[in-house]
């Protein structure tokens, strides 16, 4: 695989997912949606219809386009690497250990809902696909999110009503825990706040685990995609693109649909949980990588490269974005800051997602027309290398 330049469209897709990553997490951000129903919480239509709609457009996909951009950027690190004959597997390692030291300040001290720990852990396993054939890559990731989906189809049939009973934590439910959690990011102290945080970062890397296999494919669909050099390519494999923008609009829609269906049902129904996890397995990763190859295409347009170019800063730096936005938001809604934690609508959510993300886009262009990296990823890049960077432009220019 030959890299030998920045590529902008995965800079440019990886923009764009960061919106509907913060579009996701807002409801996280500002309500105690580990433990209770956003949709029952809420009962003017127009909060229930964000709800709904946020859970159809991005809900498991915006994840699954960040995962596969992380498998794609595997290929691309390792394929530099070895051009400049550096040692990839032991660079790549160390990359991931200060990923994992980011993503552990980041879960810890900020915001519970980090993804940076799962993927520095999960990224490790990429290395045994490093030399397997595009064949062999393919064959493992429809087997990771295929598998999964027969095995918790079986057990459902096997145990019966008994595997899908709503159980909240050391027996108290979980609408009471939901209570208690509004009133300490609400109104809490610092150590309480710290401690409610440790908790649901643990719960949320379990749910993380739980759909670990669903982002290890995603990964394996990216080293894919980097092995068979399409972005790289993109004129040669536009058919490519095409046919697998409409078959995966063809699975994904479908699954994502029924999953809206049954949202309204109760969380321990059959039809409820098994629509949940199918929409994340066959739903969130089939309309994830539509996602990806409908901005592929547009691309391929003058107006559509147009649009799109201010979202290659945002992509750029996207490490930086991320955080920034727990940051922003913890201030926003917890009680060091203004203390609006269950008291934001999804529609208000919304909006305030869509300003956030607004400044971000001017500030990553503001920020990239003067500086090569953002500060994140120029603190990752240089404790990768072993060496301070440069991080001006002119710096490189003199």
């Amino acid at each position: 695989m030959q890299i030998t330049k920045r590529i902008t469209e995965l800079d440019i897709i990886r923009g764009i997912a960061l919106f509907g990553i913060l579009m996701v997490n807002m409801g996280l951000f500002s309500f105690p949606a580990l433990y209770t129903d956003s949709l029952g919480a809420w009962p003017d239509w127009t909060d229930q219809l964000m709800v709904m709609l946020i859970n159809f457009v991005g809900e498991g996909k915006f994840i699954s386009m960040f995962s596969f951009l992380f498998g794609l950027g595997f290929m691309i690190f390792i394929a530099r690497a070895e051009k400049k004959e550096q040692r990839p597997v032991r660079l790549f390692m160390r990359r991931l250990f200060i990923l994992l030291l980011i993503g552990l300040v980041h879960s810890y001290f900020i915001w519970y809902g980090d993804v940076l720990c799962v993927y520095s852990v999960a990224g490790v396993f990429l290395l045994f696909f490093r030399n397997s054939s595009p064949k062999t890559v393919l064959i493992w990731a429809f087997s990771l999110l295929l598998i999964p989906v027969f095995l918790f189809l079986s057990a459902a049939s096997l145990i019966g009503p008994a595997f899908f009973t709503e159980a909240g934590i050391g027996g108290v439910p979980a609408k009471t825990i939901a209570g208690y959690v509004v009133l300490i990011y609400q109104k809490g102290t610092m150590g309480e706040i710290f401690s409610q945080n440790s908790m649901d970062s643990i719960l949320t890397k379990i749910g993380y685990g739980l759909i670990l296999p669903q982002i290890f494919a995603m990964f394996l669909f990216g080293t894919y995609a980097g092995k068979q050099q399409i972005f790289n390519q993109l004129l040669e494999h536009l058919a490519k693109i095409r046919m697998i923008f409409l078959v995966s609009l063809t699975i994904g829609l479908p699954v994502a649909l029924a999953g809206l269906v049954c949202l309204r049902m109760p969380h321990d129904s059959a039809a409820y949980n098994i629509m949940q996890f199918l929409g994340s397995y066959i739903g969130g990763s089939a309309l994830g990588i539509f996602y990806v190859c409908a901005v592929l295409l547009l691309l391929q347009k003058a107006s559509g490269q147009r649009i799109l170019a201010p979202f290659a800063a945002v992509g750029r730096m996207a490490a930086t974005n991320y955080i920034l936005q727990s940051v922003t938001c913890v201030l926003v809604f917890y009680s060091f800051g203004l203390g609006l934690y269950g008291k934001v609508s999804p529609v208000a959510g919304f909006f305030l997602a869509i300003a956030l993300y607004i400044f971000q886009l001017y500030f990553s262009n503001f920020w990239m027309n003067r500086f090569l990296y953002g500060p994140i990823e120029w603190l990752w890049r240089s404790l990768t290398y072993g060496k301070k960077m440069p991080i001006k432009i002119n710096a490189i220019q003199k």
